[in-house]
């Protein structure tokens, strides 16, 4: 099966191995018992137990080979002589006769068809003479020897025959050179009876009657032979024998038999013995050419067949199944006479509708020939036309041929329909050669004329092309019926329970199973049938009940180099090879894997993809060809696991032509996110030493790919450096293979060459271990491959296949891959959150000489060591996940290298955030500061006083009661206070340091600037009202032609407005979340807030709107107006709460306690500890709840199993965007589009509120957090340094050590307890368990009363804010229609948008009408219209190039046209409201837009997101 010529070699090895008589010749002087079968006894054997359609693949493999074949088999012990017709009508010969010598022509036909007269050789009794070794010389050049017949000076022949005896065997000669030295002019039909004639008279007596002469080899020929032969003298036949003798007198008494005989028979004689055979070749040879040269007597195999039934014998076509498939191909075939007008009458669906539906498909990608047309109206006229086919095509009456195929696939059995294949690819075959050589005769003779007429030789190219009738193209026109039907079930012409054609798939899968080769590419139409595919694959799927995964191998190459030879060699498959017609296009057929490869490959199935008609010189005329290429490679190279380059290395221009085209294909896989294997094969290499002399060749041809590479990425726009190993996985060494040429001569006669099969099986074994190896890409099921299949054939009819490539198998990958993202993010962030609260913390309980060294310390040494571990540890579970073959992550391959960025990006970002935070809290500490040392200095006074009193009058207060005592202490502490001499704080004039900050700022500005700035005196007056715009503010360019003013300064002046309120929005909240902090002012805030601002006005989108200084100016003054009245109110509140003399008063109640207590001397152990968790754990802990219940609820919502909203971007964008549309109110859209991040922060912050408002979550988290700082007090009390403290300082001292991380706890309410506190150490802490658990509860309880609206204002990490940084992205916007930018990731390249507006939404009007614009951006791109903007300075510019404008856009084409009915209905409920506010006109809206229903919407919206 493998075109093995070696394959008759029959030893059977011994059970001793290797070891041979030649080692040890005296081993074993015994008689050698026979150690090999006959190998034509394995022949008969084999066929016998072969089917039809096996016997068939065997023989013309044999053929392939130069093997003679079996004509008759001699009977088994369950059938008699089977005369082998339909196992022979595999073979196709091609050769020169003399006619055609002059013009180089040649006929090629169906064996079984061609006639010729037959010339048989037998044996009569023994012979010495080896008569297959004479055939073998006489069909055989003498420079070119080789064993056609079996014969004894072959390995095995010795041995005897067991059930070969009777076998017919037959070759032919057939010549195929210019020549003299051609042995015969015609061909010739050789046939040789194993066996004696006289036991096998039957096939003899049939081989007399079907002969032109009979060559019979004997050595004796006595009066019984003579009685013999008298039983043919009503033969009409010559008689030639070849008398093999030595002794002269038995010679003569043989002659003289003989001459007897010729009485009655044509008897000849031929004297031979082993010294003059090459006489004897001679004399047979000049007797076979002298019967050619008659032409009489020339009979076919059909005519054979007909003989050897009138004999008796068996012939295999006569079988039931095969008589009524052969009945069915007649009825479906007979009509055929002219190939173009049948396919025209009978096949009219995949003729012109076909092509011009194929045609208007693309065009409704491409929009080439739009012109002037509103793309609207176009697209819809093209829908309409396309639409108006399919109805054609659904109405067509089916054609009588296509009738009768479609019932015989239905009614035949599995066997009859591989008979009914056969019977038509015959027929069909043998009509195409016969029109295809009249019209290529035709062609021939026009190209001759003078002079040429151009149009009539195009007329027959065209002819030429459509004169090709396969199977294939049945199949296709069943595929195009059912087509037709599903367009009109789409379109709702006709119902689904209406369908005639659902059974139509399942028979083609049969097919399919069975082993024949289903057309994935009409080449014709260069076009996909994808439903009929699909569901072709679909019913594949469902009768392998979902077994179906596969390995997908292509082979590419430029045609007639051998690629189907290659693949039927490799897998033994059927692809048509040399069946004399031109196809075009694509073939797919499965190979079933065996149960012990399937677990090692992953797969159940090997799917073969063979395309054909790549650079096919017979159709480098029509104007379509190299696109047609171009579609086909990166459409199968797209499907496929491992790409098989077809290199015939004697053209290397067309090798090169056929390299650029497989470049361009692997390239645009590298880009959508597969990187296929490629193994080159150069055909036609003989030489033993090519692999090592072409390893020059190899790095040539690196270099030259590398090269073609290069110029690819520049013609696909890729700006990156590229190498041809960057697209695909390719090891010149290891992926480069040198295959000799197929024959071994020169054909017709010539045998396959051995060392094509045995480098065939080397690539095979090493394709089939390769991919054992690579099982983490993961085979293919069929969902997947229909959907890759669907979604890169509509990518290229987009043509800018890079930017327009999206499918659902991406898009998952995509969001599992942006799922574990978001999942590895949040865990980086909370990582870093909470060791950088504990750093926080740190900072805070340092004395102010020691801050600034401990915040270094942090910043060098303790985060940088966090970030490297967190990155280190991200990066390494992105690289598991992508390596992952049960993630499918290898059709997202491409973006591995965008999301490790990502997590570079992520570290700096939480770099910058760590260094921001720390200075912040040591700004704020050292800010503290004077404030510190005033209440110190208080606090000392006091415990001075006070302690002087307790000593001198402890004995004389023994008896006071408590209003004594309270009156005695209030007269101290009046004393006391008189006696401080402390001012109050200094307050701060926060506008004028606004104002002088902001001066210093922009000092460097224009004069204009400086000027408004000087005349400016204080802030108070700015920031009353809304910031007002003015057309001012826009600095109108010089380039702007007058009439483009006005609209150049109302697109800029609507966009500016817009990113200034924006920007007040975004410093209002920065002010809100710093208020809520109840620290002091500090200029650091003023500062921010001038950075926001001066971020978001350096950002490109902004500065294209050519904003002037003035406006700048205004701007912040308008911005820091409104937030310093706010910030003096925080400054005011945070003076108030920190007034020393309001600080000592609030103490007054616990010094007084300590002094009741001295006084009376009370055990003060219980009251001590639950003042230290009143005034110093409480406020502390609270703090702590604080600053982590932030994360805590982030977590909550991210970690819950139930709710993905918000690390899935697609279910979130899907989420609000359904909320939006059950609302259905123009408000909240209105919000929505025009402040987007807004509404969307808006949103989150009303989820959280709903969640924990109405459940104990909330409670759940802060009594977490309580309980585990809880824990932490507890161990601290426990410490042994704590515990064995001398006294209540150190004790305090201690613990405060042990909670520095993780408490705060106020210096001045320590003080308080330390002062005069001398109570056993053990006791207090015991006290302070006891108060703890109290002081948790009253926690929990005060908690509660504030409700979820007060903690989340109060929360330093606000959850909102880190839920809006997962779902936002980078807040780009579509520069045409305004979406916002979904692409995942903080430093991304390139912007994605899932599916874009119609742009009327983004306020884009027409200039005629000032009509809301009703197209989107993702048809504008592939139509001939043209934008104008501040970004393209006014200037016209096609929508085709936006990308030059917008390079880090990637706006895809409406592949999906579903994806925009959820905007289109929008615009459509809403259309004057949006008119309205837009001030513009409304827009036209289409009339199938007002047949857009909400449930449409709805699941358009769930095809954009891919929500199941």
């Amino acid at each position: 099966m493998a075109l093995d010529s070696t394959a008759r070699n029959t030893t059977i090895n011994s059970e001793g191995g290797d070891v041979s008589w030649y080692d040890n010749p005296f081993q074993n002087l015994e008689p050698i018992t026979q150690n090999s079968i006959h190998p034509l006894d394995v022949v008969c054997a084999v066929l016998h137990c072969s089917d039809n359609f096996l016997q068939q693949e065997i023989i013309s493999k044999m053929s392939m080979c130069q093997f003679a074949v079996p004509l008759i088999l001699p009977p088994s012990h369950e059938q008699d002589c089977t005369f082998l017709l339909w196992a022979l009508r595999g073979i196709v010969k091609r050769w020169r006769p003399q006619s055609l010598t002059e013009s180089k022509g040649f006929i090629e036909d169906n064996l079984v068809n061609i006639k010729m007269p037959t010339f048989s050789f037998v044996r009569l009794g023994d012979c010495n003479i080896s008569k297959s070794r004479i055939l073998n010389q006489l069909l055989c050049q003498t420079q070119s020897y080789y064993d056609i017949f079996v014969n004894r000076d072959m390995l095995c022949e010795n041995a005897e025959k067991t059930i070969a005896d009777g076998l017919v065997e037959m070759s032919w000669f057939f010549p195929g050179s210019v020549n003299k030295s051609e042995l015969f002019p015609e061909p010739a039909a050789i046939i040789n009876l194993r066996g004696d004639l006289a036991t096998h008279w039957r096939q003899f007596n049939f081989l007399t009657h079907v002969s032109s002469a009979v060559f019979i080899f004997t050595k004796y020929f006595s009066e019984k032979e003579y009685k013999l032969f008298l039983n043919c003298k009503n033969i009409n036949t010559d008689y030639y024998f070849v008398i093999d003798s030595s002794d002269d007198i038995e010679t003569k008494k043989i002659f003289v038999t003989l001459k007897e005989l010729s009485k009655v028979l044509k008897v000849h004689v031929l004297k031979s013995n082993h010294r003059n055979i090459k006489e004897l070749i001679r004399a047979m040879q000049h007797y076979v050419a002298k019967y050619l040269a008659k032409h009489e007597a020339q009979l076919s195999l059909q005519d054979l067949a007909d003989v050897a039934t009138k004999f008796g014998f068996q012939v295999d076509e006569n079988s039931t199944e095969c008589k009524k498939a052969k009945t069915h191909a007649d009825s479906i075939t007979n009509e055929i006479k002219n190939v173009f007008e049948y396919k025209k009458k009978t096949m009219p669906l995949q003729g012109v509708p076909w092509k011009e539906i194929s045609k208007i498909e693309k065009e409704l990608c491409r929009m080439k020939h739009q012109g002037s047309t509103n793309i609207d109206i176009y697209k819809r006229k093209l829908e309409k036309k396309c639409s108006e086919l399919h109805r054609t095509q659904y109405e067509c009456e089916i054609p009588h041929g296509i009738r009768n195929y479609m019932n015989s696939l239905m009614t035949l059995s599995v066997v009859e329909k591989c008979y009914l294949m056969g019977w038509m690819k015959f027929y069909l075959d043998g009509i195409t050669r016969s029109n295809l050589s009249g019209l290529q005769a035709e062609y021939k003779e026009k190209c001759n004329e003078l002079p040429a007429n151009p149009s009539e030789i195009n007329k027959l190219h065209d002819n030429i092309s459509d004169s090709s009738l396969g199977v294939d193209h049945f199949l296709r026109e069943v595929g195009q019926f059912y087509e037709a039907e599903c367009a009109m079930v789409k379109e709702k012409h006709i119902q689904p329970n209406e369908k005639k054609f659902y059974r139509l798939p399942g028979l083609a899968a049969d097919l399919l199973l069975n082993g024949f080769p289903l057309e994935l590419i009409d080449g014709d139409a260069s076009n996909i049938p994808l439903q009929w595919v699909t569901d072709v694959l679909t019913e594949l799927n469902k009768k392998t009940a979902g077994r179906c995964r596969m390995r997908v191998i292509t082979v590419l190459g430029v045609q007639s180099t051998g690629k189907s030879t290659l693949l039927n060699t490799m897998f033994g498959l059927q692809f048509p090879v040399a069946s004399g017609r031109c196809t075009r296009g694509a073939f797919m057929t499965l190979i079933k894997i065996k149960e012990n490869l399937q677990k090692e490959l992953g797969c159940e199935f090997i799917m073969v993809i063979d395309t054909e008609g790549l650079n096919a010189p017979e159709l480098a005329s029509l104007e379509d060809s190299y696109e047609h290429d171009n579609e086909l490679a990166t459409l199968v190279i797209g499907l496929s696991d491992i790409t098989i380059v077809n290199i015939a290395m004697e053209n290397t221009s067309e090798m090169k032509d056929i390299l650029q085209i497989v470049v361009h294909a692997f390239l645009r896989m590298k880009e959508v996110g597969r990187k296929s294997n490629c193994f080159l094969v150069h055909q036609n290499v003989s030489d033993v030493s090519a692999y090592l002399n072409n390893r020059i060749n190899r790095n040539k041809l690196l270099n030259e790919l590398n090269d073609m590479t290069r110029v690819a990425a520049k013609m696909e726009k890729i700006d990156a450096p590229m190498q041809f190993s960057d697209i695909m996985n390719y090891d010149p060494d290891k992926h480069s293979w040198y295959i000799p040429g197929l024959w071994h001569g020169v054909p017709p006669m010539a045998p396959i060459n051995f060392g094509y099969s045995e480098n065939i099986f080397k690539l095979k074994k090493y394709l089939i271990n390769f991919m054992k190896k690579s099982q983490n890409s993961g085979p293919q099921d069929i969902d997947s491959f229909t959907e890759w299949m669907n979604s890169l054939w509509k990518a290229v009819k987009y043509e800018t296949f890079i930017f327009s490539f999206r499918n659902s198998l991406v898009a998952e990958a995509y969001e599992q891959l942006s799922m574990k993202y978001s999942e590895l993010e949040w865990n980086f962030r909370s990582q870093v959150y909470s060791s950088l609260t504990e750093q926080e913390n740190i900072i805070k309980n340092q004395p102010q000489s020691r801050i600034t060294c401990v915040t270094t310390e942090i910043l060098e040494h303790k985060m940088p060591q966090l970030l490297d571990r967190e990155e280190a540890y991200m990066k390494e579970q992105l690289k598991l996940f992508f390596d992952s073959s049960s993630s499918r992550m290898y059709v997202a391959e491409r973006y591995r290298a965008d999301f490790m960025g990502y997590v570079k990006c992520l570290r700096k970002n939480m770099e910058v955030i760590i260094s921001s935070k720390c200075w912040e809290a040591v700004k704020i500490q050292s800010g503290k500061h004077e404030i510190h040392n005033m209440q110190e200095t208080c606090l000392r006074l006091i415990e001075e006083k006070v302690g002087i009193y307790l000593k001198t009058h402890t004995r004389n207060a023994r008896d006071m009661s408590n209003a004594e005592l309270r009156k005695e202490f209030d007269l101290i502490w009046d004393k006391i206070l008189q006696e401080l001499q402390v001012g109050r704080l200094r307050k701060r004039r926060i506008d004028n340091e606004m104002l002088e900050q902001l001066k210093r700022e922009m000092t460097n500005r224009g004069g204009s600037v400086k000027q408004t700035l000087h005349n400016v005196l204080t802030l108070k007056y700015y920031g009353q009202n809304e910031f007002k715009m003015e057309k001012t503010y826009i600095n109108i360019p010089f380039w702007s032609a007058k009439n483009f003013q006005e609209f150049f300064t109302n697109g800029c002046y609507n966009k500016l407005a817009s990113a200034a309120w924006l920007l007040e929005h975004q410093c209002q909240i920065y002010v809100t979340d710093r208020i809520n902090t109840g620290e002091d002012y500090n200029e650091i805030y003023c500062q921010e807030l001038l950075n926001i601002i001066n971020q978001k006005l350096n950002q490109e989108e902004v500065r294209k709107l050519h904003p002037t200084a003035s406006f700048e100016a205004n701007l912040k003054l308008h911005i820091l107006g409104t937030a310093a009245p706010q910030f003096q109110k925080m400054h005011d509140d945070f003076g108030l709460k920190n007034d020393p003399r309001l600080l000592i008063n609030r103490l007054k109640p616990q010094y007084f306690d300590i002094f009741k207590n001295k006084l009376q001397e009370k055990d003060e152990s219980n009251a001590r500890a639950k003042d230290f968790c009143d005034q110093c754990l409480k406020p502390a802990i609270t703090d702590h709840i604080y600053k982590n219940l932030g994360k805590d609820i982030t977590h909550d919502i991210l970690k819950d199993p139930a709710d993905v909203r918000f690390n899935s971007q697609n279910q979130f964008h899907f989420r609000i965007l359904k909320e939006l549309l059950e609302m259905n109110t123009f408000e909240n859209y209105a919000e929505y589009i025009k402040n987007y991040e807004i509404y969307v922060k808006r949103w989150i912050s009303k989820y959280i509120i709903t969640k924990y408002k109405t459940t104990s979550g909330l409670d759940v988290l802060i009594t977490k957090i309580i309980s585990s700082i809880a824990e932490k007090i507890q161990s601290a009390l426990n410490d042994k340094n704590v515990q064995r403290s001398q006294n209540v300082s150190e004790f305090c001292k201690f613990f405060r050590q042990n909670l520095v991380k993780h408490l705060v706890i106020s210096d001045n309410a320590m003080k308080v307890i330390i002062f005069q506190n001398t109570v056993d150490i053990h006791r207090l802490s015991s006290n302070i368990t006891f108060h703890l658990k109290k002081c948790q509860e009253e926690i929990r309880s005060e908690m509660k009363q504030l409700g979820i609206e007060s903690i989340l204002a109060c929360l330093s990490l606000k959850p909102q804010d880190e839920l809006l940084k997962k779902v936002l992205g980078c807040g780009k916007k579509c520069p045409f229609c305004n979406a916002p930018c979904e692409t995942r990731g903080d430093d991304h390249q390139e912007h994605f948008v899932s599916a874009h507006r119609p742009k009327g939404l983004a306020q884009y009007t027409f200039a005629e009408d000032n009509n809301l614009c009703t197209a989107s951006c993702s048809t504008d791109i592939i139509s001939n219209g043209a934008f104008r903007n501040p970004d393209t300075e006014g200037t016209w510019h096609p929508y085709r190039e936006y990308r030059s404008v917008y390079p880090q856009w990637i706006i895809l084409p409406e592949i999906n046209p579903t994806y925009s009915l959820y905007w289109k209905f929008v615009l459509t409920q809403f259309n004057y409201d949006f008119a309205n506010l837009f001030q513009a006109n409304p827009a036209d809206i289409p009339e199938e837009w007002l047949k857009i229903t909400q449930r449409q919407a709805l699941s358009s919206l769930q095809d954009t997101y891919y929500i199941k």
